[in-house]
């Protein structure tokens, strides 16, 4: 990367990202899908494992059959990635690996939204579905299990951005967690 993008500009498109469910029904190009499913494999691994595999499904037809099997897919997508975790990289403590799996694919899909919105884009995790009719209708392997689905397309809608979710001192502490919260200032 020749010059950094600007840390404001940075922060701007984490803090302003919101899930958007409902698209209109422009298409994600090629060169587009390329540069998405590039900032998705761009996703810190654990041990570099990479232990995930995606299905990226454009066909409209394909997507609604997707959606039949997806409560959770509001609207109708130009674009969903379904983010499967690959069991055939599991190390021999398969438990806790599954678990790093599972971070590992939420980081791949966090760079996923947040490149999509970085582009005009809006998207959505969706994690209600059925995982069995899904495999089938994806045929994928037994070793690959669908853990997300991820909407993306053209926002339908102006995006509102969300409230907080929660107050820092909620869940931020420093040092310790029993430590009173503090402030940047170091009075608090």
């Amino acid at each position: 990367m020749d010059s950094p993008l600007p840390f404001s500009a940075f922060l701007d498109v984490l803090t302003s990202r919101t899930a958007v469910r409902q698209y209109t029904e422009e298409p994600v190009d090629d060169a587009m899908l390329d540069r998405l499913l590039d900032a998705m494999l761009s996703a810190p691994t654990a041990a570099n494992k990479r232990a995930w595999a995606f299905v990226a499904v454009r066909d409209p037809a394909q997507v609604r059959r997707l959606r039949a099997f997806s409560p959770g897919m509001l609207g109708l997508p130009p674009l969903a990635v379904v983010a499967c975790f690959d069991r055939r990289k599991v190390i021999h403590d398969a438990e806790s690996f599954y678990d790093t799996g599972m971070l590992c694919l939420a980081m791949a899909v966090q760079n996923l939204l947040l490149a999509a919105h970085a582009a005009g884009l809006g998207g959505c995790p969706v994690s209600s579905y059925r995982s069995a009719p899904i495999s089938r209708l994806l045929r994928l392997p037994p070793h690959l299990e669908p853990l997300l689905l991820v909407a993306i397309g053209r926002p339908a809608h102006p995006r509102q951005r969300a409230d907080q979710l929660c107050e820092r001192h909620e869940v931020i502490r420093h040092e310790f967690w029993n430590q009173q919260p503090s402030t940047a200032d170091g009075t608090g």
